[in-house]
């Protein structure tokens, strides 16, 4: 069973840890693994300095953005270069590092992944309501916590085809290649250069954040149960055109809050592929997101800049096409349910915090 919901979750993202230590090259135990791992079994974790800090927010009604799957360019600053790189902590794609394997190349520099992730530069819009509360008591990870998770957001599928809810409300007192705070972390850098959730999403500043087990419902029916969720309130990652920045570009504007259900299930042993079954098929949106894309590109003025980013672009298309043939394939089998993770973003949350 667990081989099998591994190659569903190939369909857009690979997932699993064949994608480690093997396509690594055996490279070395790198990241914030030893460091979790020590943290966990402690029976009385410290209590947050000045705490506990509750924050809770509303969003009524307002728009979705929801993230489409695609490459992910990958930063210098935190991948390195295929002389020298960095970033490959061991762990199921995309939860940390990328393994050199996974990492296009170019003329000595590292472009985009090879598979399909959730951070990409492309989005559609639904709309959605939120509800969230936390209360942020333990300072670091143990086998305990005394922090809290009150979650519950609903969306609908960019087509309308589905909606979802998504209910969250067993903080994880420790992480597993990385520290989870106890469940719930405020006023912290995450993501990026920090190995500190995936490398992926740019070194960012996070008010608040948690990681939890919850549930996800697909119409009114439960489709994932114990599913890891990871919410974050950040400042803007995001450039002209959605682009997704990389840490030279992020400057602090904004505020931004990320749900993030990733096509895994928590267990005692670490993450379990698990593919959330959203019943979504994004081929049409990614498709016109393509379209797009290369309708700007070819307005470019300059000879040379236009080819590069024609280059970059038939790059994306090339993993699209690949990932896009083999989730259909995997659908017509009856083995995937459509795009197998969530990443939708909300921006009218009202926040209040309070101690």
């Amino acid at each position: 069973m667990r081989k099998m919901l591994a190659t569903v979750a190939a369909g857009v993202i690979l997932a699993g840890a064949t994608a480690t230590a093997k396509e690594a090259g055996a490279l070395p135990r790198i990241g914030l693994h030893a460091y979790t791992k020590a943290h966990a079994t402690n029976p009385e974790p410290p209590k947050l300095w000045g705490g506990p800090l509750v924050v809770q927010g509303t969003q009524k009604h307002g728009a979705v953005q929801w993230a489409l799957p695609g490459p992910r360019a990958l930063d210098p600053v935190v991948f390195g270069t295929p002389e020298h790189p960095v970033g490959w902590e061991p762990a199921p794609f995309p939860l940390i590092g990328v393994p050199p394997a996974l990492r296009g190349e170019r003329n000595g520099h590292y472009t985009i992944t090879k598979r399909p992730t959730p951070f990409s530069d492309w989005r559609a819009i639904s709309s959605g309501t939120l509800t969230m509360r936390l209360v942020d008591a333990t300072a670091i990870d143990g086998a305990t916590t005394k922090d809290e998770v009150d979650f519950v957001a609903e969306f609908d599928a960019p087509d309308g085809s589905h909606h979802y809810r998504v209910v969250a409300n067993k903080p994880l007192p420790h992480g597993f290649g990385y520290p989870s705070f106890g469940g719930v972390v405020t006023n912290h850098l995450l993501h990026g250069a920090t190995g500190i959730g995936t490398r992926l999403m740019p070194t960012e500043f996070s008010y608040a954040a948690f990681w939890a087990i919850g549930d996800v419902y697909r119409d009114g029916k439960l489709v994932n149960k114990n599913q890891i969720v990871h919410v974050m309130v950040t400042e803007g990652v995001r450039g002209r055109g959605w682009r997704l920045g990389m840490d030279g570009d992020i400057h602090g504007a904004g505020v931004v809050l990320h749900l993030m259900v990733p096509p895994y299930q928590a267990s005692p042993k670490g993450p379990v592929p698990a593919p959330v079954r959203t019943g979504y098929v994004p081929f049409p949106a990614v498709k016109k997101a393509l379209k797009k894309a290369r309708m700007r590109i070819m307005k470019i003025a300059d000879e040379e800049a236009r080819q590069a980013a024609l280059a970059a672009w038939q790059e994306k298309r090339a993993v699209m096409q690949k990932a896009m043939k083999h989730l259909t394939h995997l659908m017509h089998e009856g083995k995937a349910d459509g795009q197998p993770f969530l990443h939708v973003m909300f921006g009218n949350v009202h926040y209040e915090v309070h101690r």
